[in-house]
């Protein structure tokens, strides 16, 4: 593939996936936003980049050689699932430390009749996880490497800019600083994205990548404030800043975990 088509291809993806996308937010914006529909809803939208570089590798007839569809080795599993699990437990005492939120577990009567709500989520998850990796970490990256000088950065430039009207307009969180938050979540998607990168990188396979963002959703989206932190702190109102899912804690911790990747061996595939 030549560089001016693969840039080509990148750009056009960008424009797309930003206009499909908003418009998908536009529409829950209008219809009272997040907590009017249901998880499924967003886990179509979560889907959407997904579908679009499909479609776009269907019409292009450019194939899947670089869209990472191979399984990869089971160490990028364990890491796609014990990075997450790590950040979730330094974010938790971070949290307990600040009086932000305390530990305070569900018993086991309460997780039991929350069980089916459990699953249903952790399914949509992962529908909805791998519906985006497709797109961002199989389509857009590929392409952007070797294309231009910092492919993880605007890969996760776009990413957070892809999000941004649900955060800011959508009562995706209850803040009362919704433009502050949208900024701290744009951090929080740009640090966690160079680790997603470097992973696909690393594995070859957006599969492992995949496995990766759904844990972190399910992770911190779910269990930690749902079924551990139960018990609001007296600074209860940092959550979502500091301590939530995309908080500050978290961009801190991706940071990290991005510098520790990067000391290993170099990585398998750089491709797909």
């Amino acid at each position: 593939m030549t560089q001016a088509r693969a840039r080509t291809q990148a750009l056009f993806f960008i424009v797309a996936v930003l206009l499909t996308g908003w418009g998908f937010q536009l529409f829950i914006i209008m219809n009272g936003g997040v907590r009017a529909f249901g998880p499924i809803w967003l886990a179509g939208l979560m889907c959407t980049p997904g579908l679009l570089a499909l479609m776009l590798r269907l019409v292009s007839r450019i194939g899947f050689a670089d869209a990472g569809l191979r399984l990869g080795a089971p160490r990028y599993y364990a890491l796609a699932i014990g990075v997450p699990m790590l950040i979730a437990a330094t974010l938790s005492a971070f949290s307990v430390v600040l009086d932000i939120r305390m530990f305070a577990p569900l018993g086991a009567r309460a997780l039991n009749e929350l069980t089916p709500v459990l699953w249903t989520v952790l399914a949509l998850g992962l529908i909805g996880a791998f519906g985006e990796e497709h797109g961002w970490r199989g389509f857009l990256l590929p392409k952007l490497i070797g294309e231009v000088r910092h492919p993880y950065a605007l890969t996760g430039i776009v990413w957070a800019a892809w999000h941004l009207p649900l955060i800011a307009f959508a009562a995706f969180y209850d803040t009362e600083h919704r433009f502050l938050m949208a900024l701290i979540y744009a951090v929080g998607i740009v640090a966690m994205n160079v680790v997603f990168c470097e992973l696909r990188m690393r594995s070859g396979s957006v599969w492992a990548v995949g496995i990766m963002h759904a844990t972190h959703n399910f992770v911190l989206q779910f269990v930690v404030p749902v079924l551990i932190l139960t018990m609001p702190g007296e600074r209860a109102e940092l959550w979502d800043y500091v301590a939530g899912d995309t908080g500050l804690t978290v961009a801190a911790a991706y940071a990290c975990a991005y510098l520790m990747l990067r000391s290993l061996s170099q990585p398998e595939s750089r491709s797909g």
